[in-house]
């Protein structure tokens, strides 16, 4: 019934607004500016400026030159004709927009009682794009833009990824950081939500972050940091959202690109596309592979300690362990553009890789005196495959303002990921290896993951400068797991009973949101509420000696968001967020069954976490000079029932790692980005991120309370040597950082790359090196009830690269003499017909 009222409520502003105030409109639809009187017309013929062919539903828009904004608009019949009556007097201007071509603004002009009419005359529009055998000089998006609710970050023009995975991309990232195993944490947190194009999707949902370098960063538009997102977003991540905006070719004709990548010691990667635009229709495709051999070694001393504080054994681990892995990605697809303002679209996308971890681990124990009581030889040798499959379809209606659109789509994706693992021991006493294992075990552990989803967004314009935005979105996740293992046993494999599991989790999420934002002159206010009702189930079947388990955790919420902007000048804003938001704990973290990959460590999850629920406030100010920009931010998370990775140490001094809710953290900090353009050749961007973590709470008998300052920070200096040559070196730190249970030690390093462009602009050759000075290592320290631990990574770190790319397709070419593009009444004299 709680639930049926809210839909009603957020609902019925919709329909309200929907119908548009008293007085609103026109009868063809225009809008109404104030009281000022309708009495003008504007008119005008809109042309290819290549071939002089009418262009049909082009969009035209008056906008108010005192606060821009939208008056009136119309769109260009067959003829490429338009005429705009009713015009409210005043001085405006026109922009002329349309799909594959760049948009257009035209100068400013008046409607007023002696100059009712305006004519436009035949204004030209180009595609924008260039001619390659010529020689130009275009200007580069900033490295950071900013908005009310996020930054945006345009990593394309990163050169110390080319050739890289997105892993890359977004480790270069202020804010963001990526740990030896995968996990990637935005300022301090590792709960992150990561979003492809605006949805979830199968290559960013499971916890193992290898999917990512699946993707290769040359495929990546921008990435868009909100760490206080409105309610228009899911609330999922402690800390935010990372959405990742793929590259969409949209120019006329035919274009494409092929890269190839080759690195030291076995890294391959090869990369092309192809898009075709023909009037209406825009079909494109994606195909990326990628070959690597890296190696890991790992070094870890445990010391198990009594009630009394004394150290009565030890044990030592020392592996190297070497990965081999390969990808295909595959993504194609098609946009139909049914006129200017109805536009349908669906793309599919394709994946399949393959890893196979090659471990070979020693295991030493001591006792208090330092004497061996026994060595273990392991091999460990685990191999996964993984295959994906996703689609997304949608429909998306514009009107005559710009502002108001209409957005339906759904997307549904199945990843299905395998790992088989051989594990053997050998009796290693003496450092001389017994032929004859001493244990043997394999195992298999498919996994199938599910999404579906379902979306309506709808966004009216009410008034002259507010929005009312509403929608609707379905989320379903369908996880499904299995673990069979079975030893040799006398010459014999038997099953472990056990030890074999199937565990399924599922989670329907159903949302409503409603948003405003409103524009008072220098202020931009944007309020919202988002409404979910959540179900999941966790059902654990039964075995040999665990009976049938099923935790139901069902539980409505409201999410409220807040912003608050004002801009002093141009380059001048600060701005002010909260926000509420949940960590919804799936898949590892909730299987109670453990992972025996490593005997003497242990993972298993806990079935009865609890989501986490998140208040965030964050603070933004942004000041820019003539080649200085400077942003700044101060923001605070307090996190109930916040969840925290636990370690315990059995009697038989085997380590097991899980999950478990703790009273609360908290988090707050400062941010410094800043941009420094010291020549028009040489540029520089810096950021640093200080922060404390406050972890409350325990485990059991475990006490977590834990309290720490950290930082970490990035410069990249971009150098341009010649019109062609560039430079870009990149240096990243991280100080000592907290965890529940003890500390991650500094850590740091330095890359670099090169690119120089060939064949007049069509190719580019680039050469990196990541990790110049081999600095970067992973080193944890932790503690609790009966032991300690110190753990060090070090991975192949420091690769060479070198990769081509080249770039091909049909471009428009010059204008001819006497077609440039006329504006503001300077256009050809020509009749209008009406």
């Amino acid at each position: 019934m709680k639930l049926n009222f809210l839909i009603c409520l957020l609902i019925l502003p919709t329909l309200l607004w929907a119908q548009g105030p008293s007085g609103a409109k026109s009868g063809n639809g225009q809008f109404k500016k104030g009281n000022r009187p309708k009495i003008g017309t504007v008119s005008g013929k809109i042309i290819d400026a290549e071939t002089s062919e009418n262009l049909e539903f082009v969009t035209i828009a008056l906008y108010s030159v005192r606060d821009t904004t939208f008056l009136t608009g119309a769109s260009t019949d067959a003829q490429g004709r338009f005429k705009i009556t009713e015009v409210p007097a005043g001085k405006m201007f026109a922009k002329i927009t349309f799909i594959g071509y760049e948009e257009m603004q035209t100068e400013p002009f008046v409607i007023q009682p002696d100059q009712k009419e305006k004519f436009l005359g035949a204004l030209a529009l180009s595609t924008g794009a260039q001619n390659l055998d010529e020689v130009t000089v275009t200007a580069e998006r900033d490295v950071m833009e900013l908005g009310i609710d996020r930054k945006t970050f345009n990593v394309s023009q990163d050169l110390t990824t080319v050739g890289g995975s997105m892993t890359d991309a977004l480790n270069n990232i202020p804010s963001i950081d990526i740990d030896a195993e995968g996990t990637l944490s935005l300022r301090g947190s590792s709960n992150v939500t990561i979003f492809i194009d605006g949805k979830p999707s199968n290559l960013t949902s499971s916890s193992d972050a290898d999917i990512l370098d699946q993707i290769p960063a040359s495929s990546i538009e921008r990435v868009e940091v909100i760490t206080n997102p409105s309610a228009k977003y899911d609330p999922e991540g402690t800390s935010g959202i990372i959405n990742i905006i793929l590259k969409k070719d949209r120019k006329g004709g035919v274009n494409g690109n092929i890269s190839v990548s080759a690195g030291n010691n076995n890294k391959y990667n090869v990369s092309a596309g192809v898009n075709a635009r023909v009037n209406k229709l825009n079909i494109y495709a994606n195909y990326s592979g990628r070959y690597q051999e890296r190696y890991v070694n790992k070094e870890l001393r445990q010391n198990n300690i009594d009630a009394d504080g004394n150290m009565t054994d030890y044990n030592t681990q020392t592996s190297r362990r070497d990965d081999e892995r390969y990808s295909h990605l595959f993504k194609g697809g098609i946009d139909y553009d049914i006129n200017d303002y109805n536009n349908i679209y669906f793309s599919a996308t394709y994946n399949t890789g393959y890893r196979n971890k090659m471990e070979k681990l020693h295991l030493n124990y001591f006792d208090a005196n330092d004497d061996v009581i026994s060595q273990i030889y392991r091999l460990n040798d685990s191999r996964g495959t993984s295959e994906n499959q996703e689609y997304n379809f949608g429909y998306r209606k514009t009107f005559v303002n710009p502002s108001q659109s209409l957005d339906i789509s759904g997307q549904y994706s199945d990843g299905i990921r395998n790992n088989n693992g051989d594990y053997t021991e050998f009796d290693n006493f003496g450092n001389e290896i017994n032929s004859d294992p001493i244990f043997e075990q394999q195992n298999e552990s498919p996994e199938r993951n599910r999404i579906f989803l379902g979306q309506i967004d709808y966004v009216q314009p009410v008034g002259e400068n507010g929005t009312l935005e509403t929608g609707w979105k379905s989320t379903g996740r369908e996880i499904e797991t299995d673990f069979y293992s079975q030893s040799r046993d006398a010459g014999m494999w038997t099953p472990d009973d056990s030890l074999n599991n199937n565990f399924n989790y599922s989670e329907y999420v159903h949302a409503l949101y409603v948003m405003y934002r409103h524009q008072f002159g220098k202020w931009g206010l944007q309020g919202g509420l988002r409404a979910e009702q959540a179900y999941t189930t966790s059902h654990l079947e039964a075995n040999a000696v665990t009976e049938e388990q099923t935790v139901n955790n069902n539980y409505f919420a409201l999410y409220p968001t807040l912003h608050l902007a004002y801009k002093f000048a141009d380059m001048r804003e600060v701005s002010i967020g909260y926000s509420r938001r949940v960590n919804r704990p799936r898949g590892r973290s909730l299987n109670p069954f453990p992972d025996y990959a490593n005997p003497q460590s242990l993972r298993q999850g806990n079935p009865y976490l609890k989501p986490e629920f998140i208040d965030a406030i964050e603070a933004t100010y942004q000041h820019g000079w003539e080649n200085v920009t400077l942003t700044g931010s101060l923001y605070y998370r307090y996190t109930h029932d916040a969840i925290q990775r636990v370690q315990m140490a059995q009697p038989d001094g085997v380590m097991v790692m899980t999950w478990d809710n703790v009273d609360n953290s908290q988090s707050y900090g400062a941010e410094a980005i800043a941009t420094y353009n010291m020549t028009k050749w040489w540029k520089f961007t810096a950021s640093a991120n200080v922060y404390n973590i406050l972890i409350t709470g325990s485990s059991g008998d475990l006490n977590l309370t834990n309290q720490a300052w950290a930082m970490n920070g990035k410069l990249m200096s971009s150098t341009s040597i010649t019109k062609t040559l560039s430079l870009q070196v990149t240096g990243r730190f991280s100080s000592q950082r907290a965890t529940a249970q003890g500390y991650i030690a500094p850590m740091g390093g330095v890359d670099m790359a090169v690119s120089q462009k060939l064949f007049k602009g069509k190719g580019t050759l680039q050469a990196r090196v990541t990790d110049v000075f081999n600095t970067y290592k992973f080193n944890v320290y932790s503690e609790g009830t009966g032991f300690n631990s110190d753990m060090t990574y070090d991975w192949e770190s420091r690769v060479g690269y070198l990769t081509f790319t080249y770039r091909f397709g049909k471009t428009s070419k010059k204008p001819k003499k006497g077609s440039k593009q006329r504006s503001g009444g300077q256009g050809d004299s020509m009749d209008m017909m009406d």
